[in-house]
Parts: structure tokens; sequence; C-alpha cells
């Protein structure tokens, strides 16, 4: 399968010079004394994995990773796609790659007064870092925000099931909590934690900046009081405590990536 991929830039172009060929309203030309078909098309034909691969070169993102899937795989990928809101290869995405989708560069360079730029200067220079942190966080923020959700999910699988529940009782005893309310505070907190984890999942992004705060606040509460009332976990080998930190640089990451705009 080929593709012809041309530049958005030289395609604005040939719609301006097939506008301003048109003839001015009022003037006795029938329609088809002006009007023409011109397939805007790149300077080269190309496989779908070498365009690729030079779009990543002039990002400095390396080399390409490939994997070859089944036919039928791809037709069912392609099937949930058109199914699924959102997603951009669905069927109609397959069978125009599958039929290929290229064509002479002749008419758009009689028509742009020269050639379609070539696949390697898509990117300019000056602007390729900011176009690479860009290819980088759409797919590196939606892999933090699932490892966040697995943190608070796991933590609170392991406070309510898989920790010993007189162990956890007692650390919240050291930590002032009343005997008798020992057990409302150990389901709650790992319900809360829970919370946080499915809402990280599934919240939508106007909302997401808020949540990022809320368990901000909620790391530093749980480490001032660790810090306070056990602080063996301050000094311990593995770090328990201090790992919050990076914890907290991501999810401030993420508030700031994702607050609201302010003008």
């Amino acid at each position: 399968m080929l593709v012809q991929p041309v530049h958005v830039d030289d395609v604005v172009d040939a719609l301006v010079k097939l506008v301003r060929s048109a003839p001015l309203a009022g003037e006795p030309y029938p329609l088809s004394a002006w009007a023409r078909r011109v397939p805007l098309v790149g300077a080269e034909a190309l496989p779908l994995a070498a365009y690729m691969a030079q779009l990543r070169h002039a990002l400095g993102l390396g080399r390409q990773w490939r994997v070859a899937l089944p036919r039928p795989l791809v037709v069912l990928l392609a099937w949930a796609g058109s199914v699924l809101p959102g997603v951009p290869f669905d069927r109609a995405a397959l069978a125009m790659l599958e039929r290929g989708n290229t064509d002479d560069p002749a008419a758009t360079r009689a028509l742009l007064g020269r050639s379609p730029r070539p696949v390697g200067r898509f990117i300019p220079a000056g602007s390729a870092r900011m176009e690479r942190m860009q290819a980088l966080l759409a797919w590196l923020l939606p892999v933090l925000r699932f490892s966040i959700a697995l943190v608070w999910l796991f933590t609170a699988y392991v406070s309510a099931f898989a920790w010993p529940v007189a162990d956890s009782l007692a650390l919240l005893a050291r930590s002032g909590v009343p005997a008798q309310l020992g057990p409302f505070m150990l389901y709650s907190a790992s319900a809360m934690d829970a919370l946080f984890g499915l809402a990280t999942l599934a919240l939508p992004c106007r909302w997401r900046s808020k949540l990022w705060l809320a368990q901000m606040a909620l790391i530093m509460l749980y480490s001032l009081i660790i810090a306070w009332r056990l602080p063996e976990f301050v000094w311990h080998p593995y770090g328990p405590l201090t790992k919050n930190l990076p914890m907290l640089a991501a999810l401030w990451l993420l508030y700031e990536l994702e607050k609201p705009w302010t003008t």
C-alpha cells in the first residue's frame, strides 16, 4: 500500500490559486469553462511505514518499531474503530490504505508553480523540538495517567484485602486514630484510594485538574502524618515515603497541562 502525502500548506496554496483563477461573479462563463479537478498529492509515493519513518527522523525520535499483524486481526480492529467514537483507524481508513492513495504529481506541480514539498521538509527544523514534545506527550500522558490509576487501585486492594488487618490497625493507632475508629478509617481510606483510581481512568479532561489537586492534597496529608507519627518510614532504606515526591511531581505536571485556560 502506497500513500502520497501532501503538506497542508501546499493544499492551502493550491486552493488559493484555484479560487483566484475562478471568474468573477456575473461573468458570462459557464462552470465547465473553468472548473477542473486537480489531484492534490505530494512529490513522492511511498509505503506508509516509510512515510512514518521519515516523520520520526525529522522529529528525532529514532528507530521505528513495527509489529506485523495478521489481516483478520486488522479487520477486527478496523471494525472496532468504526464502532467506538474517536478512534482514527476504522474500516474506511483500512479500505483507503489497501487500495493506495497516489497520483501523478504533475497537476499539483503545475497548479503550485513549483514542486510540492517532500516529506522530509514537512516539519521545519525550527519547530521540530516543539512538535517532538507534542508527539511524545500524546501517548506518554495516557501512560502516566494509567500508571497513577494503577497505584491508587493497587493500594486500595492491598489495604483492604492483602495486608494483615491487625498490622494496619496498629499503624493507624500509632498515627493517632482511636481504636474504635480503626476499621472505619482503614476501609474508608481504601475506598477513597479506589475512587481516585477509577476517577483517574474515567473522568473527562475538564474535571481532571481538580482530581489532581485532590490527589496531591491527600498524598501530602498522608506524608505529613506518617512523618510525624511514624518517623521510621522517613529513614527507611527503601524510601516508602520519599517515593511520594515523584508521584507529587507527576500529578503536578498533569495539573499544569490540564488546568483550565485563564485569560
